[in-house]
C-alpha cells in the first residue's frame, strides 16, 4: 500500500453518466431509509447464503471462497503466521503480523459461513493463527510492534486481531479482544489514516456490534470510535467518485447515521461504485478496496447490486485467482491481503446485513 493510503480513483464510462443522473434522484430519495443508522441495533434474520448471487451463481461463489481459503491455508507456517508464497518476503516484521492477522480473521469469518462453506483443515489453521496473533499482542493491547517506516500496519493488525478474536468466539480470547479494543480506541482518537485503515476498523466495529457483543468488547460506547469527516470532494463531470477516501467516509456515515435530515453522500458513492463494475487490471487491482465497495453495495438495496456482485465473482474467478488458489499481490496489497479481501468481498454478496434501523 502507498504511504498515503490512497489509490487511483475509478473512472465512470461516458455511456453510464446519463443513467447515473437518471437514478440519482431516486436513490437519494431512498438514502435515509437505506443508510440511516441509529443507535438501536437491529438483528436481521439470517440471510439466504446465495444472496445477491442468486441460486445459479451462489454455488460458484461458495466454491471460490473454498478455493481461496485452501490457498491461504497452504501459506501458513508452523508458527501460525503466513508467508506470501511466490510473491516473496515481507519488508518488515509488522507487515507479516498484519497480513497474518487478516488471514486469521478471514478464517474465523469463513467458519461463520458453515454449514454451506466447508474447508478442509480450517479449524486447525484457525487455532494456529489465533495462537500466532496472541503471541504478537503487546502490553498496550496492540497487535505487533510499531515500525517507524510502516506506521499503519500495527493499526491494521490490531483491527484484524480484534475481529479474529471476536469471530472465533472462544472464551480464552476475550481478554485479548478487550485489550485490542482499547488499543483500537487509542488509535482512533489519534485519527486513523483515511481509506483502507479507517474503513477496515469501522467495518470490524460494525461486525462486532452486529454480533451483539460490543458491550463486552469495548470499554466505551462503540460510536465514539467512529468519526465523520469533511469530504472536501467537489463533484466534477463524472460526479462523486468511488475512491478509497470517499468509500471510507460513506461507510462511516452508514454506520453512524445522521439524525438530522438525509445524507446523500453514501448514495452518491454507491452510484459511483455501481457505475464502475469490477475490472481486473493486474498490479493496480485491489481486493481490499473491492471489499469496502462490496460492503456499501450490499447495504444499498439497489436493484443493480446483483449485477455488480456477478461481475466481481466473474473477475475474481476467471482472471484474479492463480493456480495456487490465491490472488497475488499488486501495488497496494500483498497476496494475503488480496486473498482475504476477496473472501470478505464475496461474502458481502451473500446478503446485506444492516447494522440498525
Amino acid at each position: 500500500m502507498t504511504p498515503s493510503g490512497s489509490r487511483p480513483a475509478t473512472h465512470t464510462p461516458a455511456a453510464t453518466r446519463g443513467a447515473v443522473s437518471v437514478v440519482l434522484a431516486i436513490l437519494l430519495a431512498l438514502a435515509s431509509a437505506a443508510f440511516a443508522v441509529r443507535a438501536a441495533v437491529h438483528t436481521p434474520a439470517p440471510p439466504r447464503l446465495e444472496g445477491y448471487f442468486g441460486a445459479q451463481e451462489g454455488p460458484r461463489a461458495v466454491a471460490l471462497i473454498q478455493r481461496l481459503a485452501a490457498g491461504m491455508i497452504a501459506l501458513q507456517r508452523p508458527d501460525g503466521g503466513f508467508d506470501l508464497g511466490a510473491e516473496g518476503g515481507y519488508s518488515y516484521v509488522i507487515e507479516r503480523v498484519a497480513a497474518s492477522s487478516l488471514a486469521t480473521a478471514a478464517l474465523a469469518h469463513i467458519r461463520t459461513l458453515r454449514p454451506r462453506v466447508e474447508v478442509d483443515g480450517l479449524d486447525d489453521a484457525l487455532k494456529r493463527g489465533l495462537a500466532f496473533v496472541k503471541k504478537q499482542q503487546i502490553d498496550s493491547g496492540s497487535i505487533g510492534l510499531d515500525e517507524p517506516k510502516d506506521r499503519w500496519s500495527q493499526v491494521d493488525a490490531t483491527s484484524a486481531g480484534l475481529l479474529a478474536f471476536v469471530l472465533a468466539g472462544r472464551d480464552e480470547d476475550q481478554p485479548m479482544a478487550r485489550e485490542a479494543a482499547v488499543a483500537l480506541r487509542r488509535f482512533s482518537r489519534a485519527g486513523l489514516r483515511n481509506g483502507w485503515t479507517r474503513a477496515f476498523a469501522i467495518m470490524n466495529i460494525e461486525r462486532i456490534v452486529r454480533a451483539g457483543v460490543a458491550d463486552e468488547v469495548f470499554d466505551r460506547p462503540w460510536r465514539r470510535l467512529i468519526d465523520i469527516r469533511e469530504t472536501r470532494t467537489t463533484p466534477g463531470d463524472r460526479g462523486i467518485q468511488a475512491s478509497d477516501w470517499n468509500v471510507a467516509e460513506a461507510i462511516a456515515r452508514v454506520v453512524l447515521g445522521l439524525r438530522k435530515g438525509m445524507d446523500p453522500f453514501p448514495a452518491q458513492v454507491v452510484l459511483a461504485t455501481l457505475a464502475d463494475l469490477p475490472v481486473w487490471s493486474g498490479q493496480s487491482s485491489d481486493c481490499q478496496a473491492w471489499w469496502m465497495q462490496a460492503w456499501l453495495v450490499a447495504r444499498s438495496g439497489s436493484e443493480d447490486a446483483p449485477t455488480w456482485f456477478a461481475d466481481l465473482l466473474k473477475v475474481l474467478d476467471e482472471e484474479a485467482i492463480e493456480d495456487d488458489g490465491t490472488i497475488h499481490g499488486g501495488w497496494y496489497a500483498n497476496t494475503l491481503s488480496q486473498t482475504a479481501g476477496a473472501i470478505f468481498a464475496l461474502s458481502e454478496g451473500f446478503g446485506p446485513q444492516a447494522v440498525a434501523k
